[in-house]
């Protein structure tokens, strides 16, 4: 996911309103007037949340037949995302990612339970498909924070890491504090993507990369 889409993401998302929203049709397809009562929101507010969300593509609707009325839209999410940000004194990532495309080259625990997963569904009466299905999503989620956690110690980690790092290049100048920030951050040493990323010519980055490799890099 690019940063344009992630940051259409992050705007829509951002609305405490649409966040409810959201969470409610990620457990199934719902309609406006539905939402609106289900939520305890107004219906026009419900409605100009669901167009934005919709118009950002993270939603869908079709026109469905109404039994007591006309025709109404039915809305679900038309997306699988994860976006993760972590921020602090020496720090700053955001990224998204689309789940669904991270699918065919999974890890082997989750091979594994997706494996499990299709079992649940291919026998058994629906008593027994939902209690394995159950246990399946119970898994997952202690593995999940297992993951966390770790991910959250090597956050740390790095953090350290980058601090330190900050109190040696503090005599730098500021333009070279700010490509040796980014070269450690991204791991990008091309001259061209780094001039672009901090708003500095290019010559004067080919200039500094040359100082860094030769103080730091060698």
């Amino acid at each position: 996911m690019d940063q344009k889409e992630l940051d259409s993401l992050l705007q829509v998302m951002e609305n405490p309103v649409r966040r409810r929203i959201i969470k409610r049709l990620a457990q199934e397809p719902g309609y406006a007037l539905q939402l609106s009562k289900e939520l305890g929101l107004g219906q026009p507010l419900v409605a100009k949340h669901l167009t934005i969300m919709e118009n950002a593509g993270l939603i869908a609707s079709t026109m469905e037949e109404s039994p007591n009325g006309p025709r109404r839209k039915r809305y679900s999410l038309s997306r699988s995302v994860s976006i993760t940000m972590d921020l602090g004194p020496n720090m700053f990532m955001e990224r998204g990612r689309d789940i669904e495309a991270s699918r065919a080259k999974g890890p082997p625990t989750a091979s594994r339970l997706l494996g499990r997963v299709d079992e649940a569904v291919g026998k058994g009466k629906e008593r027994e498909r939902l209690s394995r299905l159950s246990d399946v999503l119970e898994d997952v989620d202690v593995r999940m924070r297992e993951v966390e956690e770790e991910r959250l110690s090597l956050l740390m980690v790095r953090n350290r890491a980058m601090h330190e790092a900050a109190m040696i290049a503090t005599e730098l100048e500021l333009d070279k504090r700010r490509v040796l920030f980014h070269i450690l951050d991204e791991h990008d040493r091309a001259a061209d993507s780094i001039s672009e990323s901090l708003n500095i010519r290019e010559l004067t980055v080919r200039k500094i990369l040359e100082e860094l490799e030769k103080e730091f890099f060698r």
